[in-house]
């Protein structure tokens, strides 16, 4: 009795194993392979394109900061050019004979390079380390440190900024008896390793000190 359902149940389980097994064929495999290889190559590549900007914005910001330095550093001393302690009481005639108020210790411009004298210890006197100034030299900024012999040191590195401009202006005008001045000053510098990458500040700043303005021409051409 038992013998036609063992047949029966055996004849299905054939039937199961003869069946082919469903699964991805080779072909299939190799497309997602490849979509996949698209999809991480193209991360990949914005990836190193978000990298390389990030790098690019942190030497534009280093170059901006390094540049904004030097310009503030210029600023600081040049504001004090020929500053004088009671200078209403030695420039109080037009002459204007006190020893920061001419020769080498006199504001100076001569292409890239400016001169002054500072009075840093306020004794009236034009000692060996209080002539400053600026100048460019191998694409570095340098500050002058002593009259003579001249001594210029290095406030820049041409290795991390390259500096490739420095111009000066200088305004004056007329105040009464007195002459107020104020210069600009307009610093350019590239990245090192990328002449493109180029910037440029500028800067307006005004002496402390006034000189005295010089006196008219007599009608007749001569003076006074």
């Amino acid at each position: 009795m038992d013998t036609p359902a063992t047949l029966g149940d055996a004849g299905q389980n054939g039937d199961r194993q003869a069946r082919p097994q469903r699964g991805e064929t080779l072909v299939g495999l190799l497309v997602g392979l490849g979509v996949g290889l698209v999809v991480l190559a193209a991360g990949s590549q914005m990836l190193a394109q978000q990298m390389q900007g990030h790098r690019l914005a942190l030497q534009d910001s280093h170059v901006h900061h390094d540049l904004r330095s030097a310009l503030d550093t210029i600023a600081r001393e040049l504001r004090q050019a020929q500053a004088l302690g009671q200078a209403w009481r030695g420039r109080g005639t037009a002459q204007c004979s006190d020893a920061f108020c001419g020769g080498q210790a006199d504001l100076q411009v001569e292409g890239q390079r400016i001169g002054f004298g500072l009075d840093l210890n306020h004794n009236g006197q034009l000692d060996n380390n209080e002539c400053s100034g600026f100048r460019l030299k191998d694409h570095e900024l340098q500050i002058r440190t002593a009259c003579t012999p001249e001594v210029w040191t290095d406030l820049t590195d041409a290795g991390s900024l390259k500096m490739t401009r420095l111009q000066w202006q200088v305004h004056c005008e007329k105040r009464g008896r007195w002459v107020a001045r104020w210069v600009t000053v307009q610093l350019s510098a590239h990245w090192p390793r990328d002449p493109t990458r180029a910037l440029s500040l500028s800067q307006t700043v005004s002496l402390r000190t006034d000189v005295p303005a010089p006196p008219r021409p007599a009608a007749g051409g001569g003076t006074p």
